[in-house]
């Protein structure tokens, strides 16, 4: 049966969001699996004046549709998702994987403040899993009574994913000292979801992070985070290390 035709929908960003992530690599497959990973959503002309944000502090958290941005995944019909090894196929419409028919994606995230600015809104929110820079596509309040049904089944995301335990004692005193305590609760936080592509096993490999303003530098040995260095960030940072899209189920 041939799909219906339909005139070309158009969408365009309303809002970009701000995020401690700076690479594919590192962002949490969740959202809400890293609870102080604050940022801010940026509104865009027209949809930054305030009349069109009455109202929102009502509600505890926001649902944001957002497009997949940074060079998208192919679109594929199966993946392997990292929370069954890397070694079991889905269809791709079992997982939330990025790696779908169109490049959009869904979060949510939990409303710290809206802040008025200059006759505009800055929308204060954490919990993020989004890249810094995504566009925003809409954003829609969350309603408990209807999004969390009863008896829900969650499939093979039944359980949250294991957290390891993260090592700084490699890291000079001195170039600790450099990162704020926020910045080190959401650093451990990330790291402590094993951010490796599922099928990576070699303990001696040394991966880039990168987080704020920081590459960190980081391996994995018996099942601890072993963080070997944190560096200021540059524009000469190591590439993304993002899995390929088969393996790229969440």
């Amino acid at each position: 049966m041939k799909p219906p035709h339909h005139a070309a929908c158009s969408m365009r960003a309303i809002a970009i969001a701000h995020s401690p992530f700076k690479s594919r690599f590192g962002t949490p497959r969740q959202s809400g699996l890293v609870p102080d990973a604050v940022g801010w959503i940026e509104p865009i002309s027209p949809w930054n004046r305030q009349e069109a944000w009455v109202g929102i502090e009502q509600y505890s958290h926001l649902w944001l549709i957002w497009q997949v941005h940074d060079r998208p995944h192919q679109p594929v019909s199966s993946v392997r998702p990292p929370r069954l090894g890397g070694n079991i196929k889905l269809g791709v419409f079992a997982t939330r994987s990025p790696a779908r028919p169109n490049p959009i994606g869904l979060s949510l995230v939990k409303l710290q403040r809206v802040e008025p600015r200059n006759g505009h809104v800055i929308i204060h929110v954490s919990g993020l899993d989004l890249l810094d820079g995504t566009p925003i596509l809409d954003i829609k309040p969350h309603i408990a009574f209807t999004d969390c049904p009863k008896n829900s089944d969650s499939g093979m995301a039944r359980e949250e994913p294991i957290r390891l335990p993260v090592d700084w004692t490699q890291v000079p005193d001195d170039e600790r000292e450099t990162i704020s305590a926020s910045e080190k609760t959401v650093i451990e936080q990330t790291l402590a979801l094993d951010p490796r592509p599922a099928f990576h096993h070699d303990p001696e490999r040394v991966y880039h992070c990168p987080l704020f303003d920081w590459d960190v530098r980081f391996c994995v040995q018996d099942a601890i985070i072993i963080v070997r260095g944190v560096d200021a960030l540059s524009t000469n940072a190591p590439p993304n290390q993002a899995p390929s899209p088969n393996h790229t189920g969440r």
